[in-house]
């Protein structure tokens, strides 16, 4: 965790926590305001700043993003950014623009309204960065890194089995070499999940292997994974359109949470082979978990409003901007 700036007030930091991939503005050593990033590369895709409900008011959202672009500046790293708060403050503070990539600029809302499965690949990778960082973090006892740990390589296995049914079928009739690509990349990334959970469960085909070394390969080949991922799905959009990409983010969606929660990386993935093997194996996970008392996130409920806040979130599609949303000081 390194400081980045001081603010005037009682005993206010803002720090850049690299393990959550954050900005963090610490009252007292207390986080009471965040914005979130994620690295692609040198550069950083700047998401979502919030203040704490008890904080708001006093303009230290603006005080975080200003110490945060400082020290962009100060470093070099070039933005791509997403979050309105920073949006606003660079339009109020033009000598920032310095930091945005003008190679890499934010995807316009008028798009995002009409790429649903680029929408839900994005929110996908994200949640899985997340856990993968909430794994790694140092101050989690060995249960809980276990546990973390654990989490992260159910969602991933479930998410490339989704990928696996949905994407790579349609990849294959429209680009076959994209295709290939991915499944040699799920395969590898199906293996490294393996040794992963193995490795912290004490597996002893894995001990050889450094905890640091194992988290490297996987990241390394999530990496990759949304590389391809974000290209296949991307050609899908423009072949196929919105109205079909919407139906196919539909059935991802649902397909992940229906998927089996381990890693199968020697079964088959494309075809009716695949299809079948991922039911088979649904089954067996689904029993194991149950007879290991396995905690792992619960598919959320689908929302009966196909015009929800969560559908809308979910699928990347329109909605009507709540006015509290407009300032992270005010949500």
């Amino acid at each position: 965790m390194r400081t980045l700036a001081k603010i005037p007030g009682p005993d206010l930091t803002v720090v850049e926590n690299d393990e959550l991939r954050r900005y963090e503005l610490l009252a007292a050593g207390t986080t009471v305001g965040t914005l979130d990033f994620r690295l692609l590369g040198r550069r950083r895709v700047l998401g979502h700043t919030e203040i704490a409900a008890d904080q708001r008011g006093r303009g230290l959202g603006t005080a975080l993003i200003k110490a945060a672009l400082d020290d962009l500046v100060t470093t070099g790293v070039r933005v791509t950014n997403y979050c309105p708060a920073v949006e606003r403050f660079l339009q109020s503070n033009p000598e920032y623009a310095v930091v945005l990539d003008p190679e890499h600029p934010p995807m316009p809302a008028s798009r995002r309204q009409h790429a649903p499965l680029q929408q839900l690949v994005h929110v996908q990778h994200s949640r899985l960065r997340e856990l993968a960082a909430r794994s790694q973090d140092p101050n989690l006892d060995g249960f809980e890194r276990r546990r973390t740990t654990d989490q992260f390589a159910a969602v991933a296995a479930q998410h490339a089995a989704a990928v696996a049914d949905v994407l790579l079928t349609a990849a294959r009739t429209s680009s076959g070499n994209d295709a290939a690509v991915l499944l040699h990349n799920l395969k590898q990334f199906e293996q490294a999940l393996r040794v992963l959970k193995g490795r912290a469960y004490g597996d002893a085909r894995f001990l050889n292997l450094s905890s640091a070394e194992t988290w490297q390969q996987a990241e390394r080949l999530l990496t990759e994974h949304e590389s391809t991922e974000a290209r296949i799905v991307s050609g899908l959009e423009r072949l196929h359109g919105a109205d079909q990409a919407t139906d196919m983010a539909r059935t991802l969606a649902q397909r992940q949470w229906s998927s089996p929660t381990r890693p199968h990386p020697n079964s088959p993935h494309a075809g009716v082979a695949g299809r079948l093997a991922r039911q088979l194996w649904r089954i067996a996970d689904s029993t194991w978990d149950e007879l290991e008392g396995r905690g792992l996130p619960t598919e959320p409920a689908e929302p009966a409003n196909q015009h929800s806040t969560f559908s809308h979130y979910l699928f990347g599609t329109a909605d009507d901007p709540d006015p509290t949303d407009q300032d992270p000081e005010k949500r």
